[in-house]
């Protein structure tokens, strides 16, 4: 497995607009390649969130570099600051 954690900072003001946007960009993103579990997290307080995102491999994360940079510039209208990836290749599940 291999995970790409991604910050990001959100306008608080429209919280209830960026569930909605998430909600609808869900089928988006059980249609990019090899991915295994994805989970949005943020704090209402003050908008700082992260995406954790794992696919099947490296070159799947990869292949979904652009499908994913299209699922965030649908979302600019929300945050207050680019988002910043970071990848990681190994990955392990602490529950299985």
């Amino acid at each position: 497995m291999y995970a790409r954690i991604t910050t990001y900072k959100i306008d608080t003001s429209r919280e209830s607009e960026i569930l909605e946007m998430l909600d609808d960009i869900a089928s988006q993103i059980k249609a990019l390649p090899g991915i295994v579990v994805c989970y949005s997290s943020w704090r209402s307080g003050d908008g700082v969130g992260v995406i954790t995102a794992i696919y099947e491999s490296q070159t799947a994360a990869e292949a979904a570099v652009a499908p994913a940079q299209a699922i965030w510039g649908g979302l600019a209208g929300v945050m207050v600051a680019p988002p910043d990836a970071q990848d990681y290749e190994n990955v392990r599940d602490l529950l299985a």
